[in-house]
C-alpha cells in the first residue's frame, strides 16, 4: 500500500494585487528622484576646474542622464520590495490547505475518552477539540488584505456520524460546532460521516446550489483505530489529512464481557461470569471487584493475571489477553444492577467496568387460560409472579366480552390447547392450537418433528438447548408478514413470535404436555424468557446488557405514574410513554446505567424501578495506541503533525524592511 503524499510546497498570494499597486506608485518615484536629484557638498578649492566632478555637476541638470550606482539606492529598493510583498501576503502552502472546504471529521467514540489528551490530562477528545478550534482559527486567520477563507464543515462520528456544522464560512459558528462535541462510548465508524460530507460538498451546503467539481478536503481528528476503514476508498481528487491524537504506548485492561445465572440448586443464588482483556504489551495483574446496587460484596482472593498482547501470526493484528474470573453463590436481588470492576488503574475508566441487570420475573401478573396443567402451572408459580390466575376459556371469554381491555390488565397471557374469541390486544404465550383472527394461517398438522433452524441469539433462546426435542404432532402454520420464525422444522415453522400494535404474542405449535420437554431444565428456562420477553412488550429485557448507541425499549405496568429516567452521571428526567405503556429511551451513549422509576401501577402501590445496563465494547475500543495512518481499502494515510495550513509570511518581510531601513540609515549616517 502507498501511503498519500503531503501537497508540494508553494506560495499562495492572498492579495497580490494590492503588492503590485505599492510597488508600482513607489518604486519609479524613487528612481525618478535619484535620475533628478543633485548631489552638492561644500568643499574649499581653488577653482572648479581643477575638479572634473563639481564641473559636471554644475552643467544643466538632464532629466535622463545615466543612472549611478548607489548602495543606498539598493537598500531603498530593497526596503519598498520587501513592503510591497508584504502587502502581497504570501502564504507557504505546508501541504495542508489550498481548499475551497474542508470538514473536519472529529472521532468521540469509546477510545476517545483515554486520558493522555494533553498536559492537562484531559481526555484525547478534549485535545482534537482544541486542535481543531486552532485549524479554523488558523484558517480564518487573514490580515486586513486576507482573501476568502475555505468553508468549514464539522461532523462528530462514532457508531454513526452527524453534522453539527455544514459548510460555513463562518469562524465562529465552526468552533462552536466543535466545542458543542459530547464524548460517547460508542464504536467508532467513519464512513457515514465521510459520504455526509461529500453530499455536502457536492450540493453546496445549507443553500443547495451547485458546488464546483473539486471535492472537499477531509481532515480527520482520531486515534485511528477506527472499525470501517477497510471498505474505505477516496475518490478522484479526494484528499484526506489525519491529525493524530493519542500516544503511542496506552496499556489498558478492561472488562470485556459479564452473565449472571441462577443455580438450579439454590434459587437465591446467582454465579456471575466476566471476562477481563489486556490491551498491555507485558504481563499485567489485576483485582476484580464485585458489586450489587453500588454496594462491594466480593473481591477475587488473588490478582487476575493476564499475559501480554500478541501479534497474529497470520494477519499481522494485535490481540489482546484474556482471561475469565467467576464470583459463585452471590445473593442478588431480582432486578440488582451486578457490576463487576478493575482496580487496576489505567487511561480509560468506561470499560474499567461491566455491568448486568439481574432477571426479573418476580412482580408480574400472569393468567392461565386452559386446562391449567399441573406442569405448566408449577413452572409458572416457581417463577414467583406477583399474582397468578388460572382460567376456564368460558370465564376468559365473558370476561373480554364485558370488558375488550382485559388482557391489558396482565403482564402475560399463557393460552394452552385454546383459541380465544378475541385476541384484538394483549400479551399471549400460546401453546398448541393456532391464534384465530392474525396473519399465522394453520393448515393441517405435522408428524414426527425435530427443529432444524434455531436461531440462539433470540433473547427467547437463552440458554434453551432444543437438540434432544422430539414432536410427534404439531400444528402446521403458514406466517404472515409480521411473524418472526425463531424455531423451525423442515416442515414449518414450531416457534414463532407475532408483534402488530397492542398485540404481541408467542406461538408454540405444539402442546408441550406431548413431548419429554416438560421434564427438561430448557423448558423452564424458554418460559421464562418468554415471559420477561412478553411482559417487555416485544422488546429487549431489561437484563440484556445494551451497547452504547443502543436504544432501551419495553414497557411498564398499567397505571404506572409519573415515570422518570436517571443516567449514572445523576442527571434525572421526565419520560414519555407510548400507547399501552411502552417507551423508548435512548440512544444511551455514555456507559453506565439507566434507570426509570415510576409510582403505582397495576402490581403495586409502592414505587418501582427498572433498571438497563449499558456497557462499552473493550475488544473494539480498548486498544489505545494512537495508529500512525489510516489504512483505507487500497491506500493509508499518514499522520501529518498539528500545524496550521499555511504559514504566513509577511510579518516577516515587514521585519526585514525594518531592517534595512536601519542599514540604509546607517549608511547615510557614515557617508555625512
Amino acid at each position: 500500500m502507498m501511503a498519500v503524499p503531503p501537497s508540494i510546497l508553494a506560495v499562495d498570494w492572498i492579495a497580490p494585487v494590492a503588492g503590485a499597486v505599492i510597488a508600482a506608485s513607489t518604486i519609479p518615484p524613487l528612481l525618478a528622484l535619484y535620475f533628478l536629484r543633485l548631489r552638492r557638498s561644500r568643499r574649499v578649492v581653488a577653482a572648479t576646474m581643477h575638479w572634473r566632478r563639481a564641473a559636471e555637476d554644475v552643467r544643466a541638470n538632464a532629466p535622463f542622464q545615466r543612472l549611478r550606482l548607489s548602495l543606498l539606492l539598493l537598500l531603498q529598493l530593497l526596503a519598498l520590495g520587501l513592503v510591497a510583498l508584504a502587502i502581497a501576503q504570501p502564504q507557504v502552502d505546508l501541504g495542508l490547505g489550498g481548499a475551497e472546504k474542508i470538514a473536519l471529521l472529529i472521532d468521540r467514540s469509546g477510545s476517545m475518552g483515554a486520558l493522555d489528551g494533553g498536559a492537562e490530562r484531559g481526555t484525547r477528545l478534549a485535545d482534537a477539540k482544541r486542535r481543531a478550534v486552532d485549524r479554523v482559527r488558523a484558517l480564518h486567520g487573514g490580515g486586513l488584505f486576507a482573501g476568502p477563507a475555505p468553508s468549514i464543515m464539522v461532523i462528530a462520528f462514532a457508531s454513526e456520524a452527524t453534522v453539527l456544522c455544514p459548510f460555513t464560512d463562518s469562524s465562529a459558528q465552526a468552533i462552536a460546532a466543535i466545542e458543542s462535541i459530547e464524548a460517547t462510548d460508542e464504536l467508532s465508524a467513519i464512513s457515514g460521516g465521510v459520504e455526509l460530507a461529500r453530499s455536502f460538498a457536492a450540493s453546496g451546503g445549507e443553500d443547495g446550489t451547485a458546488s464546483s467539481s473539486v471535492p472537499a478536503v477531509l481532515e480527520v481528528y482520531s486515534d485511528g483505530r477506527i472499525g470501517d476503514l477497510d471498505g474505505l476508498s477516496l475518490r478522484d481528487g479526494e484528499r484526506v489529512i489525519f491529525h493524530r491524537i493519542g500516544g503511542e504506548d496506552s496499556p489498558n485492561v478492561g472488562i470485556a464481557a459479564i452473565a449472571v445465572t441462577r443455580m438450579p440448586e439454590s434459587p437465591g443464588e446467582v454465579r456471575v461470569f466476566a471476562r477481563v482483556v489486556s490491551w498491555s504489551k507485558s504481563p499485567t495483574k489485576t483485582d476484580l471487584e464485585l458489586r450489587v446496587d453500588g454496594r462491594l460484596v466480593a473481591v477475587t482472593p488473588s490478582p487476575v493475571e493476564l499475559g501480554a498482547a500478541m501479534q497474529d501470526a497470520a494477519t499481522g493484528a494485535l490481540l489482546p489477553a484474556q482471561t475469565q474470573a467467576v464470583f459463585p453463590g452471590v445473593q442478588v436481588p431480582a432486578g440488582a444492577v451486578v457490576e463487576v470492576r478493575v482496580t487496576a488503574d489505567d487511561l480509560l475508566p468506561a470499560d474499567n467496568a461491566a455491568r448486568v441487570v439481574a432477571p426479573r420475573l418476580g412482580g408480574l401478573k400472569i393468567a392461565l387460560v386452559g386446562r391449567g396443567s399441573f406442569v405448566l402451572r408449577s413452572v409458572i408459580q416457581g417463577l414467583s409472579p406477583a399474582s397468578f390466575e388460572t382460567l376456564t376459556p368460558e370465564e376468559w371469554n365473558k370476561r373480554v366480552a364485558t370488558d375488550p381491555l382485559t388482557p391489558d390488565a396482565f403482564d402475560v397471557v399463557v393460552l394452552e390447547q385454546v383459541t380465544p374469541q378475541s385476541m384484538a390486544r394483549g400479551r399471549y404465550l400460546i401453546f398448541g392450537s393456532a391464534p384465530t383472527g392474525t396473519s399465522i394461517i394453520p393448515f393441517g398438522t405435522k408428524e414426527q418433528v425435530v427443529p432444524r433452524s434455531i436461531r440462539s441469539e433470540h433473547p427467547l433462546m437463552q440458554y434453551v438447548n432444543l437438540d434432544d426435542l422430539f414432536v410427534a404432532s404439531m400444528a402446521a402454520v403458514a406466517p404472515g408478514s409480521d411473524s418472526d420464525v425463531v424455531v423451525e422444522a423442515s416442515e414449518g415453522p414450531m416457534i414463532l413470535t407475532l408483534s402488530r400494535g397492542p398485540l404481541t404474542l408467542v406461538y408454540v405449535s405444539f402442546d408441550p404436555i406431548d413431548t419429554e420437554w416438560p421434564f427438561q431444565r430448557s423448558f423452564v428456562n424458554f418460559t421464562a424468557n418468554a415471559l420477561a420477553w412478553l411482559a417487555a412488550g416485544g422488546l429487549p429485557a431489561a437484563d440484556e446488557p445494551l451497547s452504547p448507541g443502543a436504544v432501551a425499549a419495553g414497557r411498564l405496568p398499567a397505571g404506572a405514574q409519573s415515570p422518570s429516567v436517571r443516567v449514572s452521571s445523576g442527571v434525572t428526567a421526565p419520560l414519555s410513554l407510548l400507547e399501552g405503556g411502552r417507551f423508548a429511551l435512548g440512544p444511551l451513549r455514555r456507559a453506565g446505567t439507566a434507570t426509570i422509576a415510576w409510582q403505582g401501577g397495576s402490581q403495586s402501590a409502592a414505587p418501582t424501578s427498572l433498571a438497563y445496563a449499558v456497557n462499552m465494547d473493550c475488544q473494539a475500543e480498548g486498544r489505545l495506541d494512537a495508529a500512525d495512518q489510516l489504512q483505507l481499502a487500497t491506500n493509508s494515510v499518514v499522520a501529518q503533525p498539528s500545524r496550521a495550513a499555511s504559514q504566513s509570511v509577511w510579518p516577516w518581510l515587514l521585519l526585514a524592511a525594518a531592517l534595512v531601513l536601519l542599514l540604509e540609515w546607517w549608511v547615510w549616517l557614515r557617508r555625512t
